[in-house]
């Protein structure tokens, strides 16, 4: 299955949105009236695990029969919260999706590194230094 990095996005947005302490997130709350509710039950769940696996969140995996059937995210760690703090920003975002269409691919470190990138050239231009 190919990586979404829209749905990446949209699934760290809505963790860092509906998490409370002790709150564990589910399929239904990305799934229901969420940033994530335009993608399928599939990239949601793959997204969610891939996230894991990055140790951008603090989830837990119930596995049958090689597929994930049911899933907890509890939160954010450091490294998903640093992740997001550079995506967040929709113009931020656009700049990043624009340099990476040049690409066929990019990986999740390089898409931080582009967003990265675009912030800080934000900030020189702000402060008048470019």
């Amino acid at each position: 299955m190919k990586l979404n990095h829209e749905c990446i996005r949209s699934v760290l947005l809505d963790i860092e949105e509906k998490h409370k302490m002790g709150i564990f997130l589910t399929i239904e709350d990305f799934i229901e009236d969420s940033n994530s509710s335009k993608f399928s039950k599939e990239d949601i769940t793959y997204s969610i695990f891939k996230l894991d696996e990055a140790k951008f969140t603090n989830t837990t995996l119930t596995w049958s029969n090689g597929e994930i059937v049911f899933f907890s995210t509890g939160s954010l760690t450091w490294e998903g919260h640093k992740f997001l703090d550079n995506i967040r920003d929709n113009g931020v975002w656009k700049d990043t999706k624009g340099i990476l269409s040049k690409f066929s691919s990019t990986s999740i470190s390089i898409v931080s590194d582009v967003a990265s990138s675009v912030i800080l050239k934000l900030v020189e231009k702000q402060l008048g230094l470019s």
